[in-house]
């Protein structure tokens, strides 16, 4: 049989296609394989991450605790959560063991006892506390007590420290008090400490702070007040309680102290001043005295 041209061409054109479409074949094959093989590793990274993820959620940890972690880390050796986990489980077993562990923890708890040491000093200097020094409040007066007031001094202390803002603290005694209720009893005292109170409180701003201080002793505190400023306002109290407190039967009079600062000296080192103050015009009273 004669092999023509006519026949060879489509004989050639059918192999060409053929190996085409068996290429073809292969290359689908090929990707497919792949495809099954990635999806196999996807799957058991999945699964992987999944397993990891029950097992944080069986250890009871929650996301805030996991973020405070991670913030921790990047703040200090930046180690990985499983070495962080183990330090944590072996130093709780540890401090559970360790029966020396709570005394290392007093030193903490001896910290906020520093504020305390610094009010003992005022109220070395002011004397004697009142009754009701845990409450805030002097019951006989409405004003407040020994305690509060050495608080909202310190905390002044702080601010005109800061900001370089005036202060000034003033110091009141009540002078002969001891021989009124010596003669008429408590009870007369009873009725003039509470006007003395009064009378100081109505002078002062809204934002001054009276205090009784001792059964005869009141403080005050004016913020952003200097010292020339607080001599107005002792001088109205003056004016106000001298007329009635020398015409009863026993003549009291009010003995006054001020000092000021800027923020130094400190504001309890100028209450300090204030109550040597009222000391001095105290016994240049008694000297005169005898004179009158």
């Amino acid at each position: 049989m004669e092999v023509t041209q006519g026949i060879l061409l489509p004989v050639l054109l059918a192999a060409i296609v053929a190996n085409t479409v068996i290429l073809m074949l292969v290359v689908v094959a090929a990707r497919v394989s792949r495809r099954d093989r990635s999806t196999t590793v996807t799957r058991s990274a999945l699964e992987g991450g999944m397993m990891s993820t029950s097992f944080i959620d069986r250890s009871g940890r929650s996301s805030w605790e996991s973020s405070d972690r991670s913030a921790a880390e990047a703040g200090g050796s930046g180690e990985d959560d499983t070495p962080d986990a183990d330090e944590t489980h072996v130093s709780a077993a540890a401090s559970e063991s360790d029966p020396a562990e709570p005394d290392a923890a007093e030193p903490d708890t001896a910290e906020p006892d520093a504020p305390a040491s610094a009010d003992s000093e005022p109220e070395a200097t002011l004397g004697s506390t009142l009754p009701d020094a845990t409450s805030g409040i002097d019951d006989l007066t409405g004003l407040l007590d020994q305690a509060a007031f050495t608080r909202l001094v310190i905390a002044e202390d702080v601010r005109i420290h800061r900001y370089r803002r005036a202060a000034t603290v003033v110091i009141f005694e009540l002078e002969g008090l001891d021989r009124l209720i010596d003669r008429l009893g408590a009870d007369a005292a009873d009725r003039i400490v509470p006007a003395l109170a009064d009378t100081m409180r109505r002078l002062a701003r809204n934002v001054d702070h009276a205090a009784r201080l001792a059964p005869g002793r009141f403080g005050v505190l004016l913020p952003e007040t200097d010292e020339v400023t607080a001599i107005n306002y002792v001088e109205r109290v003056r004016r106000a309680c001298e007329l009635w407190l020398e015409s009863g039967a026993i003549a009291l009079r009010l003995a006054a102290g001020w000092a000021g600062t800027t923020g130094d000296p400190t504001l309890i080192e100028a209450q300090r001043l204030a109550t040597d103050r009222m000391y001095l015009e105290l016994r240049r009273e008694a000297r005169r005295a005898p004179d009158g």
